[in-house]
Protein backbone atom coordinates (compact mmCIF):
# COMPACT_ATOMS: atom_id res chain seq x y z
CA UNK A 1 0.00 0.00 0.00
CA UNK A 2 2.79 2.44 0.87
CA UNK A 3 4.55 1.65 -2.41
CA UNK A 4 1.45 2.71 -4.36
CA UNK A 5 1.28 5.93 -2.35
CA UNK A 6 4.92 6.67 -3.18
CA UNK A 7 4.30 5.96 -6.86
CA UNK A 8 1.29 8.30 -6.85
CA UNK A 9 3.35 11.04 -5.20
CA UNK A 10 6.14 10.54 -7.74
CA UNK A 11 3.64 10.67 -10.61
CA UNK A 12 2.05 13.84 -9.20
CA UNK A 13 5.36 15.62 -8.59
CA UNK A 14 6.84 14.71 -11.96
CA UNK A 15 3.65 15.59 -13.80
CA UNK A 16 3.40 18.93 -11.99
CA UNK A 17 6.96 19.78 -13.04
CA UNK A 18 6.32 18.85 -16.67
CA UNK A 19 2.90 20.58 -16.73
CA UNK A 20 4.47 23.79 -15.37
CA UNK A 21 7.31 23.54 -17.90
CA UNK A 22 4.81 23.10 -20.76
CA UNK A 23 2.62 25.98 -19.55
CA UNK A 24 5.62 28.28 -19.13
CA UNK A 25 6.84 27.57 -22.67
CA UNK A 26 3.36 28.33 -24.04
CA UNK A 27 2.91 31.50 -21.97
CA UNK A 28 6.26 32.85 -23.13
CA UNK A 29 5.65 31.82 -26.75
CA UNK A 30 8.87 29.78 -26.80
CA UNK A 31 7.53 26.69 -28.61
CA UNK A 32 9.84 25.01 -31.06
CA UNK A 33 9.36 22.97 -34.20
CA UNK A 34 10.32 19.40 -34.89
CA UNK A 35 9.41 18.87 -38.51
CA UNK A 36 5.81 20.06 -38.72
CA UNK A 37 5.12 19.37 -35.03
CA UNK A 38 5.13 22.03 -32.33
CA UNK A 39 7.40 21.15 -29.40
CA UNK A 40 7.05 22.38 -25.82
CA UNK A 41 8.76 19.59 -23.87
CA UNK A 42 9.93 16.50 -25.82
CA UNK A 43 9.83 14.32 -22.70
CA UNK A 44 12.63 11.74 -22.57
CA UNK A 45 13.63 9.10 -20.04
CA UNK A 46 17.23 9.64 -18.96
CA UNK A 47 19.15 7.54 -16.44
CA UNK A 48 22.19 8.45 -14.37
CA UNK A 49 22.44 5.01 -12.74
CA UNK A 50 20.92 1.57 -13.41
CA UNK A 51 18.17 2.23 -10.86
CA UNK A 52 17.64 6.01 -11.38
CA UNK A 53 15.74 7.20 -14.41
CA UNK A 54 14.06 10.57 -14.83
CA UNK A 55 11.43 12.03 -17.14
CA UNK A 56 12.92 15.29 -18.38
CA UNK A 57 12.18 17.83 -21.11
CA UNK A 58 14.75 17.55 -23.90
CA UNK A 59 13.39 20.72 -25.51
CA UNK A 60 15.33 23.83 -24.49
CA UNK A 61 13.04 26.86 -24.84
CA UNK A 62 16.04 29.21 -24.58
CA UNK A 63 17.73 27.83 -27.70
CA UNK A 64 14.62 26.41 -29.37
CA UNK A 65 16.49 23.14 -29.88
CA UNK A 66 15.81 19.57 -28.78
CA UNK A 67 18.79 18.39 -26.75
CA UNK A 68 20.11 14.93 -27.63
CA UNK A 69 23.00 14.62 -25.16
CA UNK A 70 21.67 12.84 -22.06
CA UNK A 71 24.43 14.26 -19.85
CA UNK A 72 23.50 17.82 -20.84
CA UNK A 73 19.83 17.10 -20.19
CA UNK A 74 20.66 15.70 -16.74
CA UNK A 75 22.95 18.65 -15.96
CA UNK A 76 20.26 21.14 -16.93
CA UNK A 77 17.84 19.66 -14.36
CA UNK A 78 20.32 18.40 -11.74
CA UNK A 79 19.31 20.98 -9.11
CA UNK A 80 15.63 20.04 -9.48
CA UNK A 81 16.52 16.34 -9.18
CA UNK A 82 18.62 17.00 -6.07
CA UNK A 83 15.87 19.13 -4.49
CA UNK A 84 13.27 16.37 -5.03
CA UNK A 85 11.18 18.44 -7.47
CA UNK A 86 11.82 15.69 -10.04
CA UNK A 87 11.74 12.14 -8.70
CA UNK A 88 13.40 9.04 -10.11
CA UNK A 89 12.09 5.73 -11.39
CA UNK A 90 13.80 2.42 -10.67
CA UNK A 91 13.83 1.48 -14.36
CA UNK A 92 13.11 2.98 -17.77
CA UNK A 93 9.99 0.81 -18.26
CA UNK A 94 8.21 2.44 -15.30
CA UNK A 95 9.34 5.87 -16.46
CA UNK A 96 7.98 5.25 -19.95
CA UNK A 97 4.62 4.08 -18.60
CA UNK A 98 4.24 7.36 -16.71
CA UNK A 99 5.56 9.39 -19.66
CA UNK A 100 2.89 7.97 -21.91
CA UNK A 101 0.09 8.90 -19.50
CA UNK A 102 1.53 12.30 -18.52
CA UNK A 103 2.17 13.40 -22.09
CA UNK A 104 -1.42 12.72 -23.12
CA UNK A 105 -2.81 14.50 -20.06
CA UNK A 106 -0.54 17.54 -20.39
CA UNK A 107 -0.94 17.97 -24.14
CA UNK A 108 -4.62 17.07 -24.01
CA UNK A 109 -4.50 14.04 -26.32
CA UNK A 110 -7.18 11.42 -25.75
Amino acid sequence: MIENKNQNERFSKNKMFLQNFHNDVLQKGKQGKEGKDTVTMKIVSVGDAPDRHYLLPAFDPVTGEVMTDNDKILDKYRSLIESGTIQSYKNPVDAEKDRDVMYKEIIGVK
